[in-house]
This record gives C-alpha cells, structure tokens and sequence, in this order.
C-alpha cells in the first residue's frame, strides 16, 4: 500500500473517533460528600432518638438535658453537612420537602378521590 492510502485510513479513522460520544467516567464520591450524607443521616438518627427518651430511667432533669442535647446535636450535623454537600444539595432537598410540590400538576383531587388507592 502506498503512504496516502494508510494515510487517509488513518484520517477516517480519526474523524470517525471525533464524532462519536464520549461519556464521561462516573467519578467515585469524595469523602467530603460521603460525610456531608453521613452527617444528614447522623441528624436524622439524633432526631429519632428523641422518642426514646422518655422510656429512660432519667430524672426529669436528665431527660430534659438530654432532650437538648440530641435537639442541638441534630442541628449542628444537619447544618454542617449541608454545608459541606453545598448549595445545591440544599435546594433539591427544599424542594423535595415544600408541600406545594407533594401534588403533580393537575393531580387537583389527588389519588383518593378518583379512586385510584384501593
């Protein structure tokens, strides 16, 4: 074969690589994201051990301390793990827990009163 023929393969070959889709690697999370997630889930466990707390053998004192404790706790991991997974982690989470957005649009009557449910 002479060197243009190899030559314009090669071209071909060249354009035919451009124009294919390249899809990005899935990137493992970073540990700043796992413990941003670690965090919220943290919150969330704090905030579930609150109805724990009055079948303890505490005084009265104790549980209210207690109470405090898990109350403040939770907010702190919440914040700084919303902090560290970042603006928009936050907004998607507003927006999944704004009651207006329960409902899809046009879903005025909901499931239970087309009787869809049962």
């Amino acid at each position: 074969m002479n060197a243009r023929a190899s030559g314009g393969a090669a071209l071909e070959a060249g354009r035919a690589l451009q124009t294919e889709k390249v899809e990005p690697k899935a990137k493992p999370a970073s540990w700043k994201r796992r413990l941003g997630f670690g965090l919220v889930a943290l919150s969330c466990l704090l905030y579930g051990s609150l109805l724990l707390v009055p079948t303890t053998s505490l005084s009265t004192e104790g549980k209210v301390a207690l109470s405090s404790l898990l109350v403040i706790s939770g907010e702190a991991s919440f914040w700084i793990g919303g902090l560290i997974l970042g603006r928009e982690a936050i907004r998607r989470w507003r927006g999944a827990l704004h009651p207006r957005r329960w409902r899809r649009r046009g879903d005025e009557g909901g499931r239970y009163n087309r009787g869809e449910i049962f």
